[in-house]
């Protein structure tokens, strides 16, 4: 009995039931998937059963405030092992360079390989489909795949004993040949680094070079003994005193580096616990919301039950009718919201998979009914509030036929403004985050262009014919400008080399006072990304520099480093380069122009001291390609005709610039994202309950407002008596979110180190949003109660 009436009562109001789905639905689906992604952000590692135990060994430099990820030079290493018996085990990891590989004649591209010690199986669990895990790596010249890239180069045939080639350029001498022993599984989603295959190696000597370290340690092992005896070690094994050695070690676990390590030169890009912070946040404000919804609209339609549960008393049932009526109603509610929050977030992780490759439910059916369980205990608990508020009493037929007594529940004004000052405060945030990510696109070089397209890490035999690709490339009116640079757009321009000019005096004091960041590039490279002169002039169309006659441009902070404020005072100054790389000279030359400071990678760090150069050939790795917007199609055949031509056997692939630049702003534009698919549930959570208040309140003053028509109220008059009430709340709740969203966005902005202001018009356009969102809802339904004929509206009661 109690079932059929819950169901009649909720199919006689269908429209404010429907609310109440649509608010639970929304807000379970959207707090399901933000408590999948954060599990998924932080058990980063967690598939690693010596995560624990496992560290990556950089060095802190104490004359610098940058601190790189991996190590210049890491024949050191093996000599660590008899120094500290806390380290059971290390594998030094170097990138694969070139961003090529050759099976037969044909190249495949590489986006991330390794060449690593033989340990490297031990350190991060690698999983073989095929091959034997014993000492798979332990001989020279060996080869483990994975899985998509077998496919990529040999299709379903068996890789096994097949020979791959890194091909002899810039990074190696000569050609070098592996041979497959083995087929690994591919590295899971949240591991830190994601290798298409590793290799050994006979020359030991690109371990000379940058690597990254990790240590695996005993589980007792105390990790700062290492940190403590490492500058002795260091002293011991180079002959140089311990005071002068001028970096620590730093011991960072692997689990820590996602959303911990902030340092250059990462083996991929990480996260944040700011992004952590924000969207747990989101997520609480999200369940606050619907609950605090589901409980007014709960609590306010309480009344249209009393005539069944004083019916049911008075006809001999027990004092729980009260609570199991309201539970019994509650949870057909909720049944209908889980099976329309699952469909919801089935769809969504559908988007998220094929976007961002990251498929959320899988193995997380626990953490799913986890969720659903604890909101579905605190949904029953909003449901049964009318329980807890008011005791099953005695009622009389009096009470009974009082329909605005048994009605009349009092609404609760803190849970609406406490809706609207949260809701108000993310739309506040998301302008902020919104503005902050444009200004942050809009001010890194060629993010906002989308006709400039760039080849990443070109082969050295496609970089030394870059003077004829660019001079092939001229000749197409689609195509406007071509140059070439060290790094690709997004990139770290963290190379320094020592200087000399004229009159320029070192600081004893500071040791980095005597480098200077280096930024080889094409003559075309101010132009092709707009930089802005403030003194001086671009480079000529000569790649060739004799000794004295190179032209350098430096930014506004090198500039400043050299002790000058004018631009146009240290234009035409002598300066040197001093490389201290064999066979790499760069001649003497003069100083010709000045450019703003420009970011090459984000802005959350401050742009450095940087002199540009020009160079034939040299270094000149990553080749940029603008195009006539107008012209796309004949642009991008024209530029792949060449490259087929001049290139053939090297891939022919590109990536778009402002492509290149949202991956660098990823973190950024998914909080954006989320914050505002979390804003806009929330608001529509917010309107549809108040939207549901003000019918509720608007039918219980019913009759008044049929007394006030007689008596010549006009329709405009009557509306504004009845949203004064609710609207004078949503205004209170503007008051309280401001100061906390001032507070929260500043903290936000810290990490930048360029940033937007907090604009007042920022605070006003998101409270007149709130307010406007506010005030049509209401009056959607005080203009229909307003214009309701009084004869009907007497009948009424």
């Amino acid at each position: 009995m109690t079932l059929k009436f819950a169901i009649r009562s909720l199919w006689k109001r269908p429209f404010l039931n429907l609310i109440k789905v649509i608010g639970l639905s929304l807000s379970l689906s959207g707090l399901l998937m933000i408590i999948l992604y954060l599990k998924n952000e932080l058990t980063f590692e967690n598939f690693n059963e010596n995560a624990n135990r496992t560290y990556r060994l950089t060095f802190k430099y104490l004359s610098s405030e940058r601190q790189f990820a991996r190590v210049a030079n890491t024949s050191f290493v093996p000599f660590m092992s008899g120094s500290f018996p806390e380290i059971e085990k290390y594998v030094r990891i170097a990138p694969v360079n070139g961003g090529l590989i050759r099976y037969n004649k044909d190249f495949f591209p590489v986006k991330e390989a390794f060449i690593c010690d033989s340990t490297f199986t031990d350190f991060f669990n690698v999983k073989l489909v095929i091959g034997n895990p014993d000492g798979i790596l332990n001989g020279p010249g060996t080869m483990i795949v994975s899985e998509s890239f077998a496919r990529k180069v040999f299709g379903n045939a068996d890789p096994t004993g097949k020979m791959l080639t890194l091909p002899q350029g810039q990074f190696y001498g000569k050609n070098t040949d592996y041979i497959i022993k083995g087929v690994m599984k591919e590295f899971p989603q949240n591991s830190h680094l994601h290798p298409e295959f590793v290799v050994t190696t006979a020359d030991r000597s690109v371990f000379e070079g940058w690597a990254w370290i990790y240590l695996l340690l005993p589980k007792e092992a105390d990790a700062g003994k290492i940190t403590s005896g490492f500058r002795e070690f260091i002293a011991g094994l180079s002959g140089v005193a311990k005071e002068k050695i001028e970096f620590d070690a730093d011991l960072q676990k692997i689990s820590e580096i996602h959303l911990r390590s902030d340092k250059l030169r990462e083996v991929e890009e990480n996260s944040s616990m700011s992004v952590i912070r924000t969207l747990a946040i989101a997520s609480l404000i999200l369940l606050v919301i619907a609950l605090a919804n589901y409980a007014n609209l709960n609590m306010a339609m309480a009344g249209f039950s009393e005539k069944f549960l004083f019916v049911s008393r008075i006809s001999g049932s027990g004092g729980m009718i009260r609570f199991v009526f309201f539970l019994t109603e509650g949870l057909l509610v909720l049944f209908i919201s889980i099976i329309v929050a699952l469909f919801i977030s089935a769809e969504v992780n559908d988007y998220i998979l094929k976007r961002f490759s990251i498929d959320l439910f899988a193995g997380n059916t626990i953490a799913i009914i986890s969720v659903i369980i604890i909101f579905g205990v605190l949904a029953t608990a909003a449901a049964l509030l009318p329980v807890m508020k008011w005791k099953v009493r005695a009622m009389t037929v009096t009470d009974l036929r009082n329909k605005e007594m048994l009605s009349r529940k009092s609404i609760s004004r803190i849970m609406i403004v406490l809706q609207y000052a949260v809701s108000t405060a993310l739309i506040i945030a998301v302008s902020v985050i919104i503005r902050q990510t444009n200004y942050a696109l809009k001010n890194t070089m060629g993010a906002g262009n989308n006709s400039l397209i760039c080849f990443s890490n070109v082969h050295s035999e496609v970089q030394s014919k870059f003077p004829a690709f660019k001079q092939e490339l001229l000749k197409y009116g689609s195509v406007e400008s071509v140059s070439a640079m060290l790094e690709p757009p997004g990139g770290e321009a963290n190379d320094a080399f020592q200087f000399k000019m004229a009159g320029y005096i070192p600081d004893a004091a500071d040791k980095s006072s005597n480098n200077i960041g280096v930024f080889p590039c094409d003559y075309s490279f101010a132009k092709i990304f707009g930089l802005d002169f403030l003194g001086g002039k671009d480079f000529s169309e000569t790649d060739t520099d004799n000794e004295g006659s190179c032209e350098y441009i430096i930014n506004e902070s090198a500039m400043k480093r050299l002790n000058y404020s004018d631009p146009n005072k240290i234009i035409d100054k002598e300066f040197k380069l001093i490389t201290n790389i064999p066979q790499v000279d760069v001649p003497a030359g003069r100083i010709i122009g000045v450019v703003r400071d420009f970011h090459l990678g984000d802005i959350k760090k401050k742009a450095g001291p940087l002199v540009m150069f020009k160079r034939k050939d040299l270094w000149l790795i990553n080749f940029v390609v603008s195009f006539r917007p107008e012209m796309k199609e004949d642009a991008l055949a024209g530029i792949e005709k060449v490259w087929k031509n001049m290139f053939p056997g090297y891939p022919f692939q590109y990536e778009y610039v402002s492509s290149m630049y949202k991956n660098v702003y990823s973190t950024e534009i998914l909080e954006s994202g989320l914050l505002t698919v979390f804003t806009i549930i929330s608001l529509f959570i917010c309107s549809m309950g108040l939207l549901g208040m003000s019918l509720l309140s608007a039918q219980r003053r019913t009759k008044e407002i049929g007394m006030r028509k007689i008596n010549g109220a006009k329709p405009a008059e009557l509306m504004m008596m009845l949203n004064r009430d609710m609207l004078k709340w949503v205004i209170l709740s503007f008051i309280i979110a401001i100061p906390a969203a001032v507070f929260a966005m500043n903290g936000w902005l810290s990490n930048f180190a360029y940033k937007t202001e907090l604009s007042w018009w920022i605070f006003l356009l998101s409270a007149f949003s709130s307010f406007a969102i506010a005030f049509l809802t209401i009056s959607i339904q005080t203009w229909r109660t307003a214009n309701l004929n009084p004869v009907n509206a007497l009948r009424y009661e």
